[in-house]
């Protein structure tokens, strides 16, 4: 069964009520054209989602992703944070206040009732019923229509906000979202419905914390529908702060440094280009860790209108080459190789707005220049 009709968010059933298949949504879900609801006119919204497994916390706990962000709410930016949980098969969009306290169930301990209730009373769309994993195309297909309500809801309140997506969790070059969950096809087409509704593309998607996110078949599937991104064509992650400090993972935490950086830079660019920029310093305070392990990492501000040109010279080269079987995930080095047209390096260069790395601390193995090969598309 599925109920449109609003419901008060703290009416919202513990987690062993979950399992309905029905939506508990605090507003109606109309289209984006219905009347607008007047909201703090915030310039900047961001939908930031995770992927909660039932082996990194339960149901009850108000802590672990919820803590990520520290403020919800400022001048320059409201957050919308959507929780994938796999305990109860449901998702949840929360719009938390800034005065929600992640450790209450630690601090007052509550019994887990209170605390879910304490947590669920700022989810103003729940949708239970998600399809087991192994059926992962129905559950892309429910996802989709998931992430279409909450786009909805989110235009409906903030209609002339920049809007922007991150993800925080595992990731891979596939050009699907939410480490797999939702599908390349069904990602294609939430994203379209939001920016529909939005009349406009989306500011950034920010794939800047998940593994390999920075491949041709991501920018393919997204730049579609964003004007900027931000990912890595390598695996991040991995290793540790030399001299771990709270303030130091603050200062580096993109989810807690948005509020100032989109408040302090007069243009969306210039406060992404310093977004990248906390993976830099983050690198720096695990200098040593980083060079004793190798781990190799990077991260990319990448414009979609560079992408965009780039990628319709590239296939319509490749559409009529023949390539061999790539030796290599390194797109600027096949295209070397390949001894593709000088104009062709050059779109590709300008896709990036701005990078880091950590290439100064030692010698990297492999041959890393911002975007993986789409080995589908090349015909040999």
């Amino acid at each position: 069964m599925v109920s449109s009709e609003p419901v008060a968010a703290a009416s919202v059933p513990s987690g062993a009520e979950l399992s309905s298949g029905s939506v508990v949504s605090s507003e109606p879900v109309a289209a984006a054209s219905a009347t607008a609801v007047s909201f703090a006119p915030q310039p900047h919204v961001m939908l930031s989602v995770v992927l909660v497994t039932e082996d990194w916390m339960p149901f009850s706990h108000t802590d672990g992703w919820a803590a990520m962000v520290e403020v919800r709410e400022s001048a320059a930016l409201r957050f919308y944070e959507a929780a994938i949980w796999e305990e109860t098969a449901s998702v949840h969009l929360y719009a938390f206040t800034n005065e929600f306290d992640p450790y209450f169930a630690l601090m007052e301990q509550p019994s887990d009732a209170e605390a879910i209730a304490y947590r669920e009373q700022h989810a103003i769309s729940v949708h239970n019923g998600m399809p087991e994993e192994e059926s992962s195309g129905a559950r892309s297909a429910f996802l989709r229509g998931v992430f279409e309500d909450f786009a909805s809801i989110l235009v409906k309140r903030h209609p002339e906000a920049e809007h922007h997506l991150m993800y925080s969790g595992h990731g891979g070059p596939t050009g699907d979202l939410f480490a797999q969950q939702l599908q390349r096809d069904d990602a294609a087409a939430f994203l379209s419905t939001w920016t529909r509704l939005l009349d406009r593309p989306l500011g950034v998607i920010d794939m800047g914390g998940p593994c390999n996110k920075g491949s041709y078949e991501d920018l393919a599937n997204f730049c579609r529908y964003t004007r900027y991104y931000v990912g890595s064509d390598r695996a991040n992650g991995g290793y540790e702060l030399d001299d771990w400090t709270f303030e130091k993972h603050r200062e580096t935490e993109a989810p807690i440094q948005y509020h100032r950086i989109l408040a302090g830079n007069a243009s969306l660019e210039d406060a992404l280009v310093e977004r990248v920029d906390l993976s830099r310093t983050r690198y720096e305070y695990a200098r040593n860790n980083q060079t004793e392990n190798r781990w190799e990492q990077s991260s990319y501000l990448y414009s979609c209108d560079g992408f965009k040109d780039f990628s319709s010279a590239f296939e319509a080269y490749i559409a009529e080459t023949v390539f061999p079987a790539p030796a290599t995930y390194d797109l600027k080095r096949l295209m070397v190789e390949q001894k593709v047209p000088p104009n062709l390096l050059e779109l590709f260069d300008d896709i990036f707005v701005h990078s880091v790395d950590n290439r100064d601390f030692f010698e990297w193995r492999a041959v890393a220049n911002g975007l993986i090969t789409p080995v589908t598309r090349l015909r040999h």
